[in-house]
């Protein structure tokens, strides 16, 4: 069958995305990135040069190793100028607190600690302090815990050694009960925090990931724990905030 040249340009295209993409997470050499884009060496070979002269790709001769060039860290700091992930967030946090009926939260990471920017709360007889705008640290939060999961070994280990540990209530953990609970938190997909910060108040959080795959946002929903037991926070709730997670997760261009 014939192919005009528009399908081979397609095809290369579609190529030179999936080995960014595979470079955004680590750096790889001629060989690695041969066997996992299943091209031969010569053809590779052509394809780098032109990327590597167009700065989207560099080589670093020492290691042997190709990495992201410089144009791709322009093309992320240009989306995220153009991105209002509050605004995006607005219309998935409604619909969270209209169907659970309870405040749900944005967050961010500012270095080692939680950040809520965005929020949609709910109007109720008896309720929680406000968290939009308030500072958490990331091991006595839901929402941090989540970030702290999704950090990799080392990244842990240097947070437990500069972090500073206080003891909010009776419930919060220590830093070996946070480091064994994140491998749990990463399979389930969710973090619960049972009054570790403060008594009484309860809440889970889903990771938002973007299209790199990396988690710098969550989703929360906060509450009073004599209204929300730990079994409605790990059922019902649980279910509409991983579909809302999930749903700004692919709004943010998670594939």
């Amino acid at each position: 069958m014939h192919r005009d040249r528009s399908f081979y340009l397609i095809q290369n295209v579609d190529t030179a995305l999936r080995m960014i993409f595979r470079l955004e997470r680590e750096p790889l050499s001629l060989e690695e990135l041969s066997e996992f884009l299943n091209m031969k060496r010569e053809r590779l070979e052509k394809m780098l040069e032109i990327l590597i002269d167009r700065e989207w790709i560099s080589y670093h001769e020492e290691s042997g190793k190709y990495m992201l060039g410089v144009k791709c860290f322009e093309l992320e700091r240009s989306y995220f100028e153009h991105l209002d992930i509050r605004q995006m967030a607005r219309p998935i946090l409604k619909s969270v607190s209209s169907r659970l009926r309870e405040n749900v939260y944005l967050t961010t990471r500012i270095g080692y600690e939680v950040l809520y920017i965005e929020k949609c709360e709910v109007e109720k007889d008896v309720g929680i302090l406000s968290r939009f705008g308030r500072v958490l640290p990331m091991y006595a939060s839901a929402s941090g815990k989540v970030y702290l999961a999704h950090f990799d070994q080392r990244e842990v280990e240097d947070y437990f050694k500069k972090v500073r540990w206080v003891r909010f209530t009776e419930k919060t953990k220590t830093p070996e009960q946070v480091k064994e609970e994140l491998e749990l938190i990463r399979k389930r997909g969710y973090s619960l925090n049972l009054g570790e910060y403060e008594e009484d108040v309860v809440s889970i959080a889903c990771p938002v990931f973007d299209y790199a795959q990396k988690v710098n946002y969550t989703l929360t929903v906060v509450a009073p724990a004599y209204r929300v037991p730990q079994e409605v926070l790990t059922t019902n709730f649980r279910d509409v905030l991983v579909e809302a997670s999930e749903e700004l997760s692919r709004r943010l261009g998670k594939l």
